[in-house]
């Protein structure tokens, strides 16, 4: 039984991680057979377990006779996701600024690794460093309930974050510019000055996406 639960996570997170942030898979089918033949050394079993939990999440649609199907990314999930971090990130500004737990140099060192994946033919690891920037302000907070829920939307972070450097292929340099602003806003320990320039990032992203 552990050996099937193991071989499920293993499959959710291949999906999660390889397929979902992919755009050329976004609009196709995946079957049980090609999955489990990806993944490799597992069944049709895990795969479709996979499947379903993805399908909970809102991540996959099972369609009956054809698969799972992988959706594009779609203006309400834009909407939504960035309106959920524009409410998460602005109350983490606020509370490590009050509790003095800046991560300073964690969101650093993303920012480091993010600037030297800026260019072309690294998007994906721009968008992953992107997410661990915004998350170490998060797991700073301490708050564990946060923490998971913001993790969670990993797979939605990274795929709504490779569509905004397609459609804008020269905002790796602004992003790089208005995530220094954060850390610096940060640091003033001003939460006006951190959350502004916090939430105009975000505004700033979702300003790129809007003709999708």
């Amino acid at each position: 039984m552990q050996t099937v639960q193991s071989n499920r996570d293993r499959v959710y997170a291949f999906i999660r991680d390889e397929i979902l942030p992919d755009s050329t898979q976004h609009g196709s089918f995946l079957t049980e057979e090609q999955v489990a033949e990806r993944v490799g050394g597992t069944s049709r079993t895990p795969v479709r377990e996979a499947f379903l939990l993805l399908a909970s999440e809102g991540l996959l649609q099972l369609v009956p006779r054809h698969g799972a199907y992988v959706p594009p990314v779609t203006k309400q999930e834009i909407s939504e996701a960035l309106e959920y971090r524009s409410f998460i990130e602005a109350k983490a500004a606020e509370v490590v600024i009050e509790r003095g737990t800046i991560p300073v140099e964690a969101m650093e060192r993303a920012l480091k690794h993010q600037s030297d994946s800026s260019d072309a033919g690294q998007e994906r690891e721009f968008v992953e460093w992107d997410n661990e920037f915004h998350l170490a302000l998060v797991r700073a907070v301490g708050n564990t309930l946060m923490t998971k829920s913001y993790t969670d939307l990993r797979a939605r972070h990274i795929r709504i974050g490779i569509r905004a450097l397609m459609n804008t292929p020269e905002r790796q340099a602004a992003v790089i510019a208005e995530h220094q602003a954060i850390i610096d806003g940060l640091k003033s320990q001003n939460p006006e000055l951190a959350k502004a320039a916090l939430l105009g990032h975000i505004r700033t992203t979702a300003s790129g996406l809007a003709e999708i």
